[in-house]
């Protein structure tokens, strides 16, 4: 439960629109989850939590516009390799798991996104099998570590295989490790009527429509989501154009669609204002145009797709295009950490790279793009991602004591270029603090480090085997994948490639 009065006295406190450098000092009311009242010397009567905020800057809740809970534990298992060949091994460890693995690695996740100043998460939950036992366990730790999710299943009814460029030439015991039987349509889109029934949306919990790929969906299973989406009014995520491979896919088998995956979704109803679509790195310059007409977002996860092999997302071109941004962090096996201030950090870099003349100061852009454009990703921009009168008490204190503000001289430029986490005192959720002067207040850390390590003797134990079963499909994955780069696409997405 929400503390019903708290008052946050005496931090400086973040202005979307306000002097984002000097913030100004403030109070900030708050009951029942909401900020009540933002102003300097707030008086208010009867009883109340006092929240002291001198010396610290009150910022909104970071919100993690894309990520996975499913392959928490896999964090640290590898180096870079081509997403394709990554499915291999993350796949398998992603299924028919125990629901008190399912339970620690939705906490681990939990823990560290708000360690790093996350208040939001969106779980595009790759859940398996999908059913009412598993749900209940996510849910139920969300609930527990006191974070906000925006829960996602996916949903798909074509294999993992079609994943794969070229999949006709892998021996079909390769196809069988990738996944080569799909899924119901029908039994998958009733589970998720079923479960919006069960836990309905509310508090710190939020629901959304996650077909896993187009080239993962025929068309029945789109428009089953796209009719989801608008009768429970939920937005779509959706990966979308990750790899160069995936740009050959929808030119040669969505050519009814244009060759487009963009088209394809607008043909099965999905292209418009509750879209966002994941990754985009191979995205073209008339995709990006007819996704800023559509009003649908894009959702940027630079740090997987770099050790991933995918490319780097054209910066640049895609805020010319004027397409609605937001950021994720991604898997933890794919970017290995749930950090939306590196994600922030890479968006600035990455745009200042693409183009020698100068360009726009995007520290406070992009901090608006963690809040909140990622807060609209979700449909839930009139009530995250500020610190305003009627917004969701979502706030993190950021110790201006630490290294990383000596000097300090701008809150947005030190918090997007210097911060790493360190600076995350305490963290406010839903009015509820979660973390005081960072002591975690939810869970019990110690107790979930021991049964961590408890689990993953029996998971290391699996994942030694997937790795020694996917031995014989490497040569071939590697062949695949040197072949994707035999077409032209007419696009490059690679540091210090001509091709």
């Amino acid at each position: 439960m929400a503390s019903r009065r708290l008052l946050v006295r005496g931090g400086q406190v973040y202005d979307h629109d306000g002097d984002v450098h000097k913030p100004k000092i403030a109070d900030i009311l708050i009951e029942d989850g909401d900020i009540r009242a933002v102003g300097a010397g707030l008086a208010v009567g009867g009883e109340y939590e006092v929240v002291d905020a001198s010396g610290r800057l009150v910022v909104p809740g970071l919100i993690n516009a894309h990520y996975h809970s499913h392959d928490t534990l896999c964090r640290g298992l590898f180096e870079e390799m081509p997403l394709e060949t990554w499915l291999l091994y993350t796949l398998p460890m992603g299924q028919n798991r125990s629901k008190e693995e399912v339970r620690a690695r939705t906490l681990v996740g939990a823990l560290e996104s708000l360690r790093c100043g996350i208040t939001t998460v969106q779980d595009m939950l790759g859940l398996s099998p999908l059913n009412d036992a598993n749900t209940d366990v996510v849910i139920a730790a969300y609930r527990e570590a006191g974070i906000r999710v925006v829960f996602s299943p996916m949903v798909w009814d074509v294999p993992p295989i079609a994943m794969v460029r070229h999949k006709d030439s892998l021996p079909p015991d390769v196809q069988e490790m990738l996944g080569t039987t799909g899924r119901p349509v029908r039994d998958q889109l009733d589970y998720l009527e079923h479960q919006f029934k069960r836990h309905p949306a509310g508090g710190t919990l939020h629901w959304a429509i996650a077909p896993f790929a187009p080239q993962r969906c025929t068309p029945k299973m789109l428009q089953g989501c796209a009719d989801l989406a608008h009768k429970h009014d939920l937005p779509i995520y959706t990966h979308v154009y990750e790899t160069r491979g995936q740009v050959l896919i929808a030119r040669e088998q969505f050519a009814d669609h244009d060759g487009s995956l963009i088209s394809y979704l607008e043909n099965n109803g999905l292209l418009g204002p509750k879209l966002n679509i994941v990754h985009s790195v191979w995205i073209s310059r008339r995709e990006m145009d007819r996704m800023a007409a559509a009003d649908a977002g894009i959702v940027l996860n630079h740090l997987s797709n770099m050790k991933l092999k995918s490319g780097i997302a054209p910066v640049c071109d895609l805020r010319d295009a004027g397409v609605r941004l937001g950021l994720g962090c991604d898997n933890c096996s794919g970017s290995d950490v749930q950090s939306v201030f590196q994600a922030m950090k890479l968006f600035c870099l990455f745009a200042a790279v693409s183009d020698p003349e100068p360009g726009p100061e995007l520290a406070h852009e992009v901090l608006r793009h963690a809040t909140i454009g990622n807060a609209r990703t979700a449909g839930l921009a009139h009530c995250l991602g500020a610190i305003r009168p009627g917004y969701k008490a979502d706030l993190i204190l950021i110790d201006l004591n630490d290294v990383a503000y000596l000097p300090y001289n701008s809150a947005a430029r030190q918090l997007v270029y210097t911060e790493a986490g360190r600076g995350v005192e305490s963290v406010i959720v839903d009015g509820r603090v979660v973390i005081k002067e960072r002591k975690v207040k939810t869970i019990d850390e110690d107790a979930l480090r021991r049964e961590v390590t408890d689990l993953m003797r029996h998971f290391i134990a699996d994942y030694d085997a997937v790795v020694e079963s996917r031995k014989r499909a490497l040569p071939y994955m590697q062949e695949a994948h040197r072949r994707m780069w035999e077409t032209d696409v007419g696009m490059n997405r690679f540091i210090g490639r001509t091709r």
